[in-house]
């Protein structure tokens, strides 16, 4: 049996849905070679949340 506290049993279950999301990113790109620069990504991130804003949804 292991014991751990619950801070580092939290920062296990981080770490391993990083690594996760990471893993599944890697699939995605795989898949297509279509990528995007940093400049379209946040532009993107920026109009959608400015759009959240200006319809109320926050």
């Amino acid at each position: 049996m292991v014991v751990m506290s619950f801070e580092a049993y939290e920062k296990l279950q981080f770490e391993s849905e990083v690594y996760f999301k990471l893993k599944e990113a890697e699939l995605q790109a795989k898949q297509t070679n279509q990528r995007f620069s940093h400049k379209e990504v946040f532009d993107s991130l920026r109009q959608t949340m400015q759009e959240k804003v200006d319809g109320g949804n926050v």
